[in-house]
């Protein structure tokens, strides 16, 4: 994993240093699905995320991805289950997501000026921490996954080379080791800028 993620560093270095390219930094909400609405079936309002994506034409783009989003719930009188124990208590259930992902995206139109529709595609490394606190005992899982994300946005300018930034992603993280799968939705709203 970790030489995944050495190359996925490099990739998007090379790129952004040889190409027009476009940074952007986002509030991101995350809204769980499946196994982790299972787990937190609340929303997400903690959440940023830093992306960079190098151009190869006006209408495709090569890049990196990193997000951090935190999900929590208190729930009182619930029972937790791990292994063979079971705890029953007012519960503190946290999901940290550290998605690093290699991108790429289709823009609609050429006109840079004007509001562009892009779809894109990520893949690669998930830091997944997800932890209940139960009383004075703390149970945590900690364990990097593979995912994928695919993508739908809109960049809409406001500026000479500065843009508002909105998307939606979909996560989805494969388990391991007994843990969950993951998937969330991911709505960002950000500024975007570049050459």
């Amino acid at each position: 994993m970790k030489l995944l993620v050495t190359l996925m560093g490099v990739a998007f270095i090379t790129l952004a240093t040889q190409s027009q390219s476009i940074y952007s930094l986002n509030y991101t909400m995350g809204f769980g699905v499946g196994e982790t609405s299972d787990f937190i079936g609340s929303p997400s309002f903690r959440g940023v995320t830093f992306e960079g994506r190098g151009f190869l034409d006006d209408q495709f783009s090569l890049g990196g991805y990193f997000s951090w989003s935190t999900f929590y719930e208190k729930l009182a009188g619930e029972k937790f289950t791990d292994g063979t124990a079971t705890l029953t208590g007012t519960q503190y259930r946290y999901i940290n997501a550290f998605p690093m992902l290699f991108q790429a995206h289709y823009y609609f139109g050429t006109d840079e000026y004007e509001p562009r529709a892009y779809l894109g595609a990520g893949a690669g490394a998930y830091k997944m921490i997800q932890r209940v606190d139960l009383g004075v005992w703390s149970i945590e899982e900690n364990h990097w996954h593979f995912g994928l994300s695919p993508e739908v946005g809109i960049f809409y300018p406001v500026g000479m080379d500065s843009q508002l930034n909105v998307n939606l992603k979909y996560h989805y993280v494969f388990g391991v080791e007994n843990s969950l799968n993951y998937s969330w939705f991911g709505l960002s709203v950000g500024f975007a800028w570049g050459d």
